[in-house]
């Protein structure tokens, strides 16, 4: 009988793939050539996210002026006064482009009788009259004026009676009364929450907004949510096409679904590895690595729901000589609207769970409050932040699902049902 020794048999080796150091190459060679790219987009994405924290936490007259015109314009897209809206907006950013560029509408204000806006700078304790400010207020009463004698319909006139008694509401109560702008800002998502989803969610938003505030953690919360619907705006933005895509080819699909998994499956502490590199510390880095982890369900339940729309509805569009466009449009989108938002709800709670984590890399927000919590062992610090945490996912949660009751198959539900 023959013994081996072990020592004899030899072992086979297995070359070592530098899979690493190709992606680091990768990332070197594309932060080289496309450079200037990537700044641009960060510019973006950081000026983006600064904007809506400040308008969450410190928001100025001027913004909250053209809030109300939005609100306002919204009314009369909806009623198909497109170039009565689009002809008010551009005069406006032509003014206001006049305005950066030269001065033009300082120059127009200091010619005017001063009588026009003492009042206004007594009342309001301000300094100096706002040129922007003054765009904006224009900008309301063209939209107001052109919605009343226009339009002449009586809901766009609630809308735009609605829209000023809130302008004016906060702005005597911050700026007269001198409510701080925190409880103002509650007021108003717990109005919104009233308006979309019910009493009840506006009576949880209240309590729960006012929590937050009593714990000081209300500017790392507001700059948390701006970071998430940003983060949210681009995923939703990238990935609906995607899905509609999807849904008209099974190739597309085909080579979607493998990607989609091993988006899904990769740990979310990865994506923060190039954005880093891509970007640098800070927020912008927290939003790309959010996005890519977020984007998968969007694209997944906007596919299930185009593919979901009954065919013979589909057929009878291409009957009356519909294009593919304008039946996707029509008939499809509003019929898949309530599993599509099913998908944003989706991206919106990994959103919110992927910017605690960009904590980790400077985002901010309340990521970072837990992160320092857990980095000191400071258990009421990593408390509070969760807590915050927690309601702002519980607000986004039930605002986003109570938007389906809202779309025309759950209209139709609730018609049919009496």
């Amino acid at each position: 009988m023959t013994v081996y020794a072990l020592d004899s048999v030899r072992s086979v080796s297995v070359p070592r793939i530098p899979v690493g150091v190709w992606f680091e190459n990768a990332i070197n060679w594309l932060r080289a050539n496309l450079g200037p790219v990537f700044d641009l987009i960060g510019s973006i994405i950081g000026v983006s996210v600064e904007t809506l924290s400040e308008l969450f936490t410190e928001p100025p007259a001027a913004l909250l002026t053209v809030i109300a015109a939005s609100v306002v314009t919204a009314g009369l897209l909806r009623r198909k006064w497109t170039r009565l809206a689009g002809v008010m907006w551009a005069a406006f950013l032509v003014l206001y482009a006049v305005e950066l560029a030269f001065g033009g509408v300082a120059l127009a204000i200091q010619s005017m009788p001063p009588a026009l806006f003492v009042w206004a700078i007594t009342l309001f304790g301000a300094e100096y009259v706002y040129p922007p400010l003054v765009l904006a207020i224009l900008l309301l009463a063209a939209l107001v004026i052109g919605s009343f004698v226009v339009t002449r319909e009586p809901r766009q006139r609630y809308i735009c009676i609605g829209s000023v008694a809130a302008l004016l509401a906060a702005l005597v109560l911050h700026f007269i009364v001198g409510m701080q702008i925190d409880l103002i800002t509650v007021l108003l998502l717990a109005g919104l929450a009233w308006v979309v989803a019910g009493w009840r969610l506006a009576v949880f938003s209240l309590l729960g907004f006012l929590l937050i505030i009593s714990m000081d953690k209300w500017t790392e919360a507001m700059s948390s949510l701006a970071l998430i619907l940003v983060a949210t705006l681009i995923a939703v933005v990238i990935a609906v096409p995607i899905g509609v895509l999807a849904a008209y080819s099974n190739r597309v699909s085909g080579v979607l679904k493998p990607l989609l998994d091993f988006m899904q499956t990769l740990p979310a502490f990865v994506y923060l590895i190039p954005a880093i590199f891509f970007f640098g510390i800070g927020q912008v880095p927290g939003v790309i690595a959010t996005v890519i982890f977020a984007m998968p369900p969007g694209v997944r339940l906007t596919e299930l729901g185009i593919r979901q729309v009954d065919k013979e509805l589909v057929e009878a569009g291409e009957a009356f000589g519909a294009p593919e466009l304008q039946i996707l449009r029509r008939i499809q989108l509003p019929l898949a609207l309530s599993t599509i938002m099913a998908g944003i709800n989706q991206v919106i709670m990994l959103s919110l769970s992927m910017v605690v984590i960009s904590g980790m890399v400077g985002a901010g927000g309340l990521g970072n409050t837990v992160y320092t919590g857990i980095a000191r062992s400071d258990m009421p610090l990593g408390f509070e932040g969760g807590i915050a945490v927690v309601i702002l996912a519980i607000f986004l949660d039930r605002l986003t699902g109570a938007i389906t009751r809202y779309s025309p198959a759950a209209r139709a539900q609730r018609t049919a049902a009496g």
